[in-house]
């Protein structure tokens, strides 16, 4: 029925906002969105009320129905000024997603443009001021103003509510702070924080794989390691900054001065690859670079060649084995009585299956394959390329693709990261031209009135999340990894975990792992995994069991004394339990249900399962990650997962802010697929103005030359960089090769001609001297080098300046002892971190909570123990 509406959108028994329709809608259309508001209906011809409606929760592309409506929607941050002062591509993401969630950004910028500006690739291959994909992706949703002296950014700066820097150089960091008000919040993103003995060292995406360990463990064990694609550290940099400084907003009434907070782009990325490496540690690895390399080139898998493409198979994992291994022409092993279970299949000997495989799926198809096997709840992923990504049915279902600009072109990109409603992220402008803004255009004054989160300055100083209670379901890394984080900040973090499905990080082995092993003191696997304990720190946990109709009336008493709740189940689980916004509002008023899941709560693939290995490929990213004239490899990790889990986090703060303001309740709903696909933005938008599918680039960048990994005298690998002529010519004098200190390489367009005969002499140089000597003499002489270090020795004998830093300490556990584990990877002036807590053993904490939340005695207790409902391990 066409109809007009009148919308009053409600806070409790208030109404705070009002809006009248201006266009005709379908009544049916806009109740698939329902939003959280009082919707009176009337015909156009006569506006006599049709009908009166509630709703309260909102779904799917929801956040754009009051759009449509001509109502105004509440953005998270739309009353922050942010100035972003940047010459890196991390703080230029973090202010970014400042003016996702509705800020205003202001670029500063010198009249030869931030240095994003003039990075490859551009539209057509023609560099301009206004054509990097790069710069049209790390600056959307900015206005542009370009200062040629201190007067207009010192204007800027007083009147700034975060200011985002990258600088090193602490006279300008002095200026910064002694101009910002004292309730602003000071960003400075960094390659190795300013605290760290490596602060004037510089780095960029190839060093810090390199020094975090991905490296060590990328790529085929004969070969060069392989850096992460270009960029990746720089948005996970940029995602932890905005974190931060979103928390820190949070506390700023506590403050007398602005808050600076100091994030390490080194620490962060490390922190996306840490389990393997902490795990390793705690099993006796030995370090040594390609220890995760093993694999050959040529040997089948992790991503198989089908007839039209390649998929990835989480063999070990499988449902239904039988029917599966009928899927895919191998009968007869799916008849093998001791691969049917998949309880223990991890253990068993794969050989012939994987030959099998081998021989059979390159006469498949990879999208036939693909539902056959996801509806056998088979964990498996097609390997999508930018040209498959813009057209899948679950991306193009959920509206995931974006229109942007550059330079006046409409192009494709990705969208975001997580979908929140009310709260919403929203690519508003595209990449402003160079100084596209007058000074009097810009906001001329500060908002001083905002929402009060109630933080005394004694609850400040545990963290800016202090008094922000979560309750988690968590499982594996990506939930795990998100809830983490909050506890870093502060914020109190029950983990709710059970007996009878215990974490998969938790049941990794059933064996106390060698390292950790100590007879004095009682110890069982499941509390000494180090998967599971590094992912799981300054957290407490119960068990409870839920499967019973008592153990879910304790825990829907238990969940009102929480205000955000988090899962990474499959969509469906929790709604099995009755959880829904509607009910979770009704009980807790503003309440934030954030979930993980493989491909998100909507669309066609909605039910599928997935995990990192898989939304990798699905995602593109394996599509442009690998050696240089390949077609695509999978990590040696499961990026997805901490990339999920520090998107969620971010979604997470976007949606406090908003509820702070309109006390509406949240929904955080982010798909692995969709938040790593929002990582290639750029990618995206290359293949849209062009139409050619971009490729894996291995360690070469597309504008500094050389840049790769070389082979060193003592059989390990050093990552080398140059990213300007001055810095080739400090390499040039280290070296001393008569070579290359011909003219005809001192500029940039000279190196690329001559790429490969660089990189043999730089070779034949490093072949002949240590790593550690190479990185230490380059690294004095001001370029980018760092030896590749291999992900064990993280976590075994750790480089000195992590533990100078603080990033990597000793953290006594009850049961595994004291290991080196990374914390935080931020720094906050207001006051001192608090130490870490240790992983929580399984229901630890158990006793503690219930009696705190629900003020049951000793005697309760031990009768719910009694009755299987809760207990730790001794317990139970």
């Amino acid at each position: 029925m066409p109809v007009r509406a009148v919308v009053a959108f409600t806070r409790g028994a208030s109404v705070i906002e009002f809006a009248v329709s201006n266009l005709e809608i379908d009544l049916k259309e806009f109740e698939k969105t329902a939003i959280c508001a009082l919707v009176i209906w009337y015909t156009k011809r006569n506006k006599q009320i049709c009908r009166l409606s509630f709703h309260r929760i909102v779904l799917g592309p929801a956040y754009n129905s009051l759009e449509r409506l001509g109502g105004k929607l509440v953005d998270s941050f739309e009353h922050l000024v942010v100035v972003d002062l940047t010459s890196r591509f991390s703080g230029a993401f973090a202010s970014r997603l400042f003016g996702d969630y509705g800020a205003t950004v202001i670029l500063v910028e010198s009249e030869s443009g931030h240095p994003l500006r003039h990075e490859p690739p551009f539209l057509d291959a023609e560099p301009g001021m206004d054509r990097s994909l790069v710069s049209a992706f790390a600056h959307w949703n900015k206005k542009s103003f370009c200062a040629s002296d201190k007067d207009p950014i010192e204007s800027l700066i007083v009147r700034a509510d975060v200011l985002v820097t990258t600088t090193t150089d602490s006279k300008e960091l002095n200026w910064f702070q002694n101009l910002l008000p004292p309730d602003a919040v000071h960003l400075s993103i960094t390659a190795h924080g300013l605290s760290s003995p490596l602060a004037q060292v510089p780095g960029n995406n190839l060093t810090t794989s390199a020094r975090c360990g991905w490296a060590s463990i990328n790529g085929y064990g004969s070969e060069a390691p392989l850096s992460m694609p270009r960029n990746q550290c720089g948005i996970v940099g940029g995602v932890t900054g905005f974190i931060a400084a979103s928390a820190a907003l949070r506390r700023r009434d506590a403050t007398s001065t602005a808050e600076l907070i100091d994030v390490s782009e080194l620490d962060a990325f490390a922190l996306s690859v840490h389990p393997w490496g902490v795990a390793g540690a705690y099993n006796g690895h030995q370090p040594r670079v390609g220890s995760h390399r093993a694999r050959a080139r040529g040997s089948p898998g992790p991503l198989w060649v089908m007839s039209d493409g390649r998929m990835n198979f989480g063999l070990a994992d499988f449902k239904n084995w039988t029917q599966a291994m009928d899927a895919v022409n191998l009968p007869e092993l799916g008849r093998q009585t001791n691969l049917i279970p998949d309880i223990g299949r991890h253990s068993q000997d794969l050989r012939a299956v994987v030959h099998g495989l081998a021989d059979t799926l390159p006469r498949l198809s990879r999208w036939d394959v693909f539902h056959q096997l996801t509806k056998l709840r088979c964990v498996v992923g097609v390997v999508q390329d930018m040209r498959d990504l813009v057209d899948n049915e679950q991306i193009v279902a959920r509206e995931f693709i974006n229109q942007s600009e550059v330079d006046g072109r409409s192009v494709r990109t990705s969208g975001p990261p997580a979908r929140s409603s009310p709260s919403r992220w929203q690519l508003r402008r595209p990449a402003p031209c160079l100084g596209s803004s007058a000074l009097a255009e810009l906001p001329t004054k500060r908002r001083t009135s905002r929402a009060d989160t109630g933080l005394s300055k004694v609850e400040a100083e545990r963290g800016p999340l202090a008094k922000v209670r979560v309750l988690s379901f968590g499982q594996a890394w990506s939930g795990t990894f998100a809830t983490e984080l909050l506890a870093l900040l502060g914020a109190d973090v029950v983990q709710v975990a059970s007996h009878y499905h215990p974490d998969a990080f938790r049941r990794i082995s059933n064996v106390v792992p060698a390292m950790v092993a100590d007879q004095r003191r009682p110890q069982h696997p499941r509390n000494t995994q180090g998967h599971y304990n590094s992912v799981n720190l300054h957290k407490r946990e119960i068990t409870l069991d839920v499967r019973s109709e008592r153990g879910r009336e304790i825990l829907w008493q238990l969940i009102p004394k929480f205000e955000v709740l988090v899962d990474n189940f499959r969509p469906g689980v929790l709604p099995t339990w009755g959880v829904s916004l509607e009910k979770l509002n009704e009980i807790r008023p503003g309440m934030i249900w954030a979930s993980i899941s493989g491909y998100g709560e909507s669309g066609p693939y909605r039910d599928y399962p997935a995990n990192g290995a898989t939304t990798e490929p699905m995602s593109g990213f394996s599509s442009i990650f690998g050696y240089q004239g390949d077609s695509g490899m999978n990590t040696g990790g499961l990026y997805p997962d901490p990339i999920s889990g520090y998107f969620l986090v971010a979604g997470i703060l976007a949606a406090l802010a908003h509820r702070d303001k309109t006390g509406l309740p949240q929904r955080v709903d982010l798909s692995m697929m969709e938040a790593v696909s929002a990582t290639l933005g750029d990618y995206i938008m290359e293949f849209s103005a062009s139409n050619r599918t971009p490729k894996p680039s291995g360690n070469r960048h597309s504008l500094h030359v050389p840049h790769g990994m070389f082979p060193t005298k003592d059989e390990y690998w050093v990552a080398i960089a140059i990213e300007s002529d001055p810095m080739w010519n400090s390499l040039v004098t280290v070296i001393d090769d008569s070579m290359l200190a011909n003219e005809i390489y001192r500029g940039v367009q000279g190196r690329r001609e001559h790429e490969e005969e660089i990189e043999q002499r730089i070779s034949l140089w490093t072949q002949s001297r240590a790593a550690g000597e190479i990185e230490a003499t380059l690294s004095r002489a001001g370029v980018c080098a760092a030896r590749v270090v291999p992900l064990v020795e993280l976590y075994t004998d750790p480089p000195q300046h992590f533990i100078d830093s603080g990033f990597i300490s000793k953290i006594p556990h009850p049961e595994a002892g004291n290991t080196w584990l990374p914390g935080r990877p931020w720094k906050f002036s207001y006051a001192n971190q608090v130490p870490i807590n240790p992983a929580p053993c399984v229901g630890q904490h158990s006793k503690e909570v219930f009696a705190e939340e629900l003020g049951i005695d000793e005697s309760t207790y031990e009768e719910w123990v009694k009755e299987g409902l809760t207990g730790t391990m001794e317990e139970v």
